[in-house]
């Protein structure tokens, strides 16, 4: 490899690095403007005239709210769930927000919660497992393929709590991955577990009372759980910028000099005048 492709590379890195910081901080202010938004709507929806439009829609959910509730055995769609639980940890078929949102559908929100979070242990566990079979190798391509989470390990190490803390609070990364990552190089589980669970227990509330209020989705019942989401995602897009953002100011950039005397054994790099744009902090290789 050329000097120049090695710059050109560099710029690329640059580019990418920038675009992914650029990408969160967009995610966080529209999670945020969606919850103020939502805040508006929420204010709306207390006028008269909306709430007498709203009725007439309001019926049919009712009518099918009943129908939920006289489904005879709750203990087979607790038995349904599981096995969603179980099948979604071996495949990505569906979301795991549609499981959490079809349990409050059917149950009470602290049953609902209790269901979810049951489920979720089994999902860490499964998964955690299953990266120790997969072993480092898997690891080393997974990290690959996900630059993010490869990123965020740079920034303060993958043995450290907060990463795993605000890998988990983001919700667009994947969460089996993440799992089997962390078993791949054998985190301890029960940290892994109880830091996993505490991360996304919030979700699970806000979900169990989204589902819960499902049948009366213009009520402020049914907007609180989901201004909170939003929020809760916003902030997590801002911690894991914050994250990157350290991480690409401790990638390590080659010199000059170092180049030279790995491809050309010498130090005279008069031919090479762009170098001022190839190494954004020449001063903090120095040394």
């Amino acid at each position: 490899m050329t000097f120049g492709d090695l710059l050109a590379e560099r710029r690329r890195i640059k580019d990418r690095e920038k675009f992914i910081l650029k990408l969160f901080k967009l995610l966080g202010v529209v999670s945020f403007i969606a919850s103020a938004a939502m805040t508006v709507i929420v204010i709306l929806l207390q006028f008269p005239g909306v709430q007498e439009r709203y009725q007439k829609y309001l019926t049919f959910l009712i009518d099918f709210e009943d129908m939920v509730s006289a489904l005879g055995s709750k203990w087979l769609v607790v038995i349904v769930i599981f096995l969603l639980y179980i099948l979604r940890s071996l495949t990505p078929a569906y979301p795991y927000m549609m499981l959490y949102i079809m349990t409050g559908m059917v149950f009470e929100p602290v049953w609902s919660l209790l269901i979810n979070t049951l489920g979720m242990v089994f999902n860490v566990t499964f998964r955690y497992y299953t990266g120790i079979v997969m072993g480092e190798s898997w690891m080393n391509r997974a990290l690959r393929s996900n630059p993010i989470i490869g990123s965020a390990f740079e920034a303060e190490g993958r043995a450290n709590p907060f990463v795993l803390f605000t890998l988990r609070f983001v919700p667009i990364i994947p969460f089996n991955t993440l799992s089997q990552l962390y078993g791949s190089f054998e985190y301890p589980f029960w940290r892994y577990t109880l830091i996993s669970i505490a991360t996304i227990f919030p979700r699970l509330v806000t979900y169990s009372f989204i589902g819960y209020n499902v049948y009366d989705p213009l009520s402020v019942s049914f907007f609180v759980p989901l201004i909170v989401l939003t929020i809760l995602s916003g902030s997590s897009f801002f911690l894991l910028r914050g994250v990157l953002a350290i991480s690409y100011k401790k990638k390590p950039t080659q010199t000059s000099n170092e180049y030279m005397i790995e491809e050309k054994g010498t130090t005279d790099y008069d031919d090479y005048d762009d170098f001022e744009d190839f190494s954004d902090e020449p001063a903090a290789n120095e040394g």
